[in-house]
């Protein structure tokens, strides 16, 4: 790589980390449902507390996830303050941490070159990206992955028995950090993924099976501390994530989010890989040529694509399905893209591929010209609004972009192509979360409901809300009204709730969206219509004697 070639890469790497995992904290995006709010409000909570042990809500035990990604949150709204921001820092954190941990895994297997490349595909991939500008724990387990599966690797290629020992140290340290983290999914994906390595790669023996175990053993005593201090404070914790949440979630449909068809990840995984997925098609296509013409396949080839399909299949057999578990093989994926590409560029790749390549960088280039404006056209057309005069500068500034990256693609000068083709998406990433994401964020917050509370006299007896969740609305809230809320004063309830009536007491507060009565009976549809107040997305009813709730709900609250 020449230093110009470097100095484009390095460039487009820092411009797009800022506006990819830096500037969305600027915004001032409200906490979204369901799951950003809840989290949110889970590690509030829990540092209100002191409480450093079980993430708890509305004061009831949460034991749905592990505790890293709380203590990660805890942390940043104990030095932060409690700022909407100061929750998704850890997110975007570990979203970067996951792309430079990629980079020094491809770095290891390939060198500099595929490593700069493989970072910054990573950092643009579009679920990632996506996924790490929300709380989400899936994103926090994409480094430990990484690191766990580059340790492995490295004790294949240590000289000595002390080098060995010691990567194998730091892998069943990342086993813990990812055991802790999402239990264990990342260290299923690990195991496959690297069991089915040694055996394609024709490497497996009984001492490899062994330090594989004993990494595994170390990486589980190091987590088991927490585990077992939640068992002591809640009786029944470890069947119930071990068995109930993960055995019974894999095997069967009994659990959440699973009622999904087998092939349910693909679309994800290819569709999440955009903008670069394209560039695997080309590289799979010579890579079995290669083998039918008797070329051996690089170990290094070997690793990535059995992390990737092992990765896979193990993900689709398990009848619990969520698109957020599939982002450890991302990692395997940018790797591969970046191989591939370099190929390319280098000219060690078939001439079918070069016309492969040649094509899909116009059509590329094309489409990215043209996206920015059109997306925007179409998002102002759909929300029904005006995007001010600098949204437009942003979109042919960034459509201008596109048109550079084809213009060098045409002229071979594919290092700075590449970097403007990552600047590009940058930049669509900056102005769709400036402008359309902030048109819409309210309608999946409940920021608006909180202030309207904050600006009454007292809190309400009772809050029920129908068509969104508490958890938002419980983290915006006055420190000291927070202190005093009963666990069952917000509560959520469905518009299918409303059959029978009853009275809403003075003091309760009923708020729900339009959007959840949409479908409703017209007899419910009569009952709401009493709002007279808004509050963000809501509609507000507050109780009086001549006021109606259902009878299930008015009994749950009899004083």
């Amino acid at each position: 790589m020449v230093h110009g070639d470097r100095n484009c890469l390095v460039m487009a790497g820092l411009f797009s980390a800022a506006l990819i995992f830096f500037y969305p904290l600027v915004l001032p995006t409200p906490l979204l449902e369901p799951d950003e709010g809840l989290h949110a409000t889970i590690s509030q909570e829990m540092l209100e507390h002191g409480e450093w042990i079980v993430p708890t809500v509305h004061g009831q035990p949460f034991l749905d996830k592990p505790i890293l990604y709380f203590w990660t949150q805890m942390i940043g709204l104990k030095t932060f303050g409690m700022h909407e921001w100061a929750v998704r820092l850890p997110g975007l954190l570990f979203g970067l941490l996951g792309s430079l941990t990629t980079g020094l895994l491809a770095w290891r297997l390939f060198g500099r070159q595929i490593a700069a490349i493989a970072t910054l595909m990573s950092m643009t991939m579009f679920l990632p990206l996506v996924m790490a500008q929300a709380a989400t724990h899936d994103v926090a387990l994409v480094p430990w992955t990484n690191l766990a599966i580059l340790c492995l690797w490295a004790t294949e290629t240590s000289s000595t028995r002390r080098q060995q020992v010691g990567w194998l140290a730091g892998a069943a340290c990342m086993v813990g950090l990812a055991i802790l983290t999402k239990a264990l999914i990342g260290v299923a994906i690990v195991c496959i993924g690297y069991g089915l390595f040694l055996i394609f790669s024709r490497r497996l023996s009984l001492a490899r099976c062994v330090r594989l175990a004993v990494v595994l053993l170390v990486g589980l005593l190091m987590a088991s501390p927490w585990f077992i201090a939640m068992e002591i404070r809640d009786r029944g914790y470890l069947y119930y994530y071990f068995i109930e949440r993960h055995l019974l979630g894999f095997a069967t449909s009994t659990q959440p989010h699973g009622e999904e068809s087998w092939y349910y990840y693909a679309p994800f995984v290819l569709l999440g890989s955009i903008p670069w997925s394209w560039t695997i098609v080309p590289l799979l296509f010579d890579e079995w040529r290669g083998r039918k013409s008797r070329t051996a396949t690089a170990p290094e080839m070997i690793l990535l694509l059995c992390w990737l399909i092992g990765g896979l299949l193990f993900l689709s057999i398990a009848k619990s399905k969520l698109s957020t578990y599939a982002l450890p093989l991302f990692p395997a994926i940018a790797i591969l893209t970046a191989v591939s590409w370099q190929r390319f560029v280098d000219r060690q790749c078939s001439a079918a591929t070069v016309t492969w390549f040649s094509w899909m960088n116009r059509l590329s280039g094309v489409a990215g010209a043209i996206a920015p404006i059109v997306a925007m056209l179409g998002l102002q057309l759909l929300l029904h609004t005006t995007w001010p005069a600098i949204c437009w500068l942003a979109a042919g500034v960034v459509s201008a972009i596109s048109i550079a990256s084809l213009i060098d693609a045409e002229n071979k000068r594919y290092a700075r192509s590449f970097a403007l083709c990552c600047t590009w998406i940058a930049g669509m990433v900056a102005i769709l979360m400036t402008w359309p994401f902030q048109n819409v964020a309210e309608s999946y917050s409940e920021r608006r409901l909180a202030e309207w509370i904050n600006r009454q006299d007292s809190l309400p007896e009772h809050l029920i809300l129908i068509g969104g969740k508490p958890s938002s609305v419980i983290f915006y809230l006055k420190p000291e009204w927070r202190h005093v809320l009963e666990p069952e004063q917000f509560v959520e309830m469905h518009i299918a709730e409303l059959t029978a009536y009853t009275e809403l007491e003075d003091g309760d507060v009923l708020a729900f969206t339009q959007h959840a009565v949409e479908d409703a009976s017209a007899e419910c549809q009569q009952i709401l219509s009493q709002s007279d107040e808004t509050a963000g997305q809501f509609q507000i009813i507050r109780g009086t004697d001549d006021e109606f709730l259902p009878v299930q709900v008015a009994g749950k609250f009899s004083r």
